[in-house]
């Protein structure tokens, strides 16, 4: 290595910095992308590959924004029982409170409340 921590090529010449950083991306992809798919994060949650089935406790709901009431999917883990959970609106950002009632014995939604950030539900 040279005094500037660098390794000179085959030829004795220094590689541009652009070849030595092209170069370190190709090998930390090489080495962090095996065997990942392509997938978007928490797709696991949704469909099991070995059964190819839906996930039975995740319950896809559709709901409108109390702000602005632009309609959009949320996700609900009927696992975690009855709840409530703060989510953002996708168009305007505001908080959302999203009260999920699940039966405790069925584990079957019950209802489902949404509203504005200092409603009481």
């Amino acid at each position: 290595m040279n005094e500037q921590g660098r390794r000179p090529s085959e030829s004795g010449e220094l590689p541009e910095d652009d070849e030595v950083l092209d170069a370190a991306v190709e090998q930390w992809l090489a080495e962090h992308s095996s065997g990942q798919s392509d997938e978007w994060p928490g797709h696991e949650l949704l469909e099991d590959k070995q059964a190819g089935a839906l996930n039975e406790a995740l319950h896809e709901a559709e709901i409108n924004c109390p702000y602005c009431d632009t309609p959009f999917t949320v996700f609900l883990d009927l696992d975690e029982g009855s709840l409530t959970n703060i989510i953002d609106c996708e168009r305007c950002c505001q908080p959302i409170q999203v009260r999920q009632q699940v039966d405790p014995v069925s584990g079957e939604l019950e209802g489902l409340d949404i509203g504005q950030d200092d409603d009481v539900l």
